[in-house]
């Protein structure tokens, strides 16, 4: 019984932060990022080759990210991109 109530009690935890907080993954780390709704959609986001369509299609994160001043993530994902499809171009030209 001792360790049916333990699961109980680490499962709601887990759950109830899945509900607060965004578990965004970027080129720096993790970041917890506080929710603006208290959903279970994008918990976990890696957003380390995120485009700006991506962002578009998670409006949500963008937004914590911005209010919770780590809006340089979206700014890093847009670069990172460009970056990448500069590098393809100048291998594909070799």
């Amino acid at each position: 019984m001792g360790r049916f109530l333990m699961g109980f009690v680490v499962g709601g935890g887990a759950v109830l932060g899945a509900l607060r907080y965004h578990v965004v993954r970027a080129n720096d780390g993790v970041h917890f990022v506080p929710k603006m709704a208290a959903t279970l959609s994008d918990t976990y986001v890696d957003v380390r080759s995120y485009t700006s369509k991506d962002w578009s299609a998670h409006p949500a994160v963008a937004a914590a990210l911005v209010r919770d001043g780590q809006g340089n993530l979206i700014a890093n994902a847009d670069v990172n991109s460009l970056w990448n499809g500069a590098e393809g171009m100048l291998k594909s030209l070799k």
